[in-house]
């Protein structure tokens, strides 16, 4: 019978392959990142500028 931290190492690597697995697979499914990135809304900086104008 292999040693309870043979055991655990196996699983722990089993786990870990499995989470990289669903991960990768839900990023091929939905994208890694956000559908609506605020990359055209100007930042609080940019009010306070304007503002002041």
């Amino acid at each position: 019978m292999a040693s309870p931290t043979k055991k655990l190492k196996v699983r722990r690597s089993l786990k870990k392959a499995s989470a990289a697995k669903r991960r990768k697979n839900r990023n091929r499914n939905y994208g890694s990142t956000a559908k609506l990135l605020p990359l055209n809304k100007p930042n609080a900086m940019e009010k306070s500028v304007h503002a002041a104008k």
